[in-house]
């Protein structure tokens, strides 16, 4: 019994280390995240729709993401403006396009539409600038033939802008 004791506390005490090692050291996350220690906020603008496409709620939608998805997946403090990293920018399509066509005698059919966003995002790292960038990012879903557009519900368009944050917050914060 004092065998298993001792063999307890040798293997307790380096993985304690080792936790501790990688807690302390406010580089390494266990969602992730890759946050330099110095860098303590975050500033998100509202993300514009000059296209004027898509639901009229995509842009409080998308801003709304972007912060409840880094208050989520981060420590750091969400600002107003000038935050020690900036994320900005704008939508840049909600389009439908055919995704598969089917010929009807002489008639060309889509069977397939695809709907994308994109969002053109400007990153700044006021720690390491080295890091900015200005990308754009897009996502894509397919629909059948007789769905309209209009009739995409709430929660589909949620799911493809969840799915664009996440894309951003990779790139942004865990350097994928």
């Amino acid at each position: 019994m004092k065998l298993k004791t001792n063999l307890a506390k040798l293997y307790t005490l380096p993985l304690l280390l080792i936790i501790l090692l990688l807690s302390g050291c406010g580089v390494y996350s266990f969602t992730g995240t890759t946050i330099s220690s110095d860098i303590k906020s975050i500033s998100i603008q509202n993300f514009e729709n000059p296209t004027g496409e898509g639901p009229a709620n995509l842009t409080q939608l998308i801003t709304n993401n972007f912060k409840n998805y880094y208050r989520r997946n981060t420590n750091l403090t969400m600002l107003q403006q000038e935050g020690d990293l900036q994320l900005e920018g704008q939508i840049v399509s909600f389009t439908v396009t055919p995704a598969a066509i089917q010929r009807e005698g002489e008639i060309d059919r889509a069977t397939l539409n695809r709907l994308t966003l994109g969002i053109q995002v400007r990153f700044t790292n006021t720690v390491n600038p080295d890091e900015n960038f200005d990308q754009l990012f897009t996502i894509s879903q397919d629909f059948p033939e007789d769905r309209d557009v209009t009739q995409l519900t709430a929660a589909e368009i949620e799911r493809m802008s969840e799915q664009l944050v996440s894309q951003v917050f990779n790139r942004t914060v865990a350097n994928w």
